[in-house]
């Protein structure tokens, strides 16, 4: 089942891609659930997610697993960061990687510096859960 939020005409803040493993692109998963030439799961995906700045896929782990991986791409500059260790809570997917937190929530992506202040909140322009 897919659940579907759109949202148009929102201002989104500039992405900030931390350093991070690179993922491949282009490769196609067999659930339809990925971007084309983009972020791509190779398992189930949970979250797929875009705003004007980034596409963001949180992938299944290991079936069972308590973590997810978050997949993100700016789509300004085509940097990619994969995070193979999200969680769920507080309705939301939450990743960290090099002290900064990315938190995958319904309404938007937000980034935090490892300060705490926020560097990025970017409200989606489509966002589709897969359960």
């Amino acid at each position: 089942m897919t659940n579907r939020i759109r949202t148009a005409g929102l201002a989104a803040a500039t992405a900030l891609i931390a350093a991070g493993s690179v993922m491949g692109v282009g490769q196609a998963s067999a659930y339809g659930d990925d971007f084309p030439g983009g972020p791509s799961c190779e398992r189930k995906a949970f979250v797929k997610a875009e705003s004007a700045k980034s596409k963001v896929l949180i992938c299944q782990n290991e079936p069972g697993s308590i973590d997810y991986t978050y997949m993100g791409e700016a789509k300004t500059t085509g940097q990619t960061l994969v995070i193979p260790t999200a969680r769920y809570a507080s309705s939301g997917y939450h990743a960290a990687n090099n002290g900064y937190q990315y938190h995958v929530r319904p309404d938007a992506l937000e980034i935090d510096a490892p300060d705490g202040s926020v560097v990025s909140y970017e409200p989606w322009t489509s966002y589709d859960t897969y359960e």
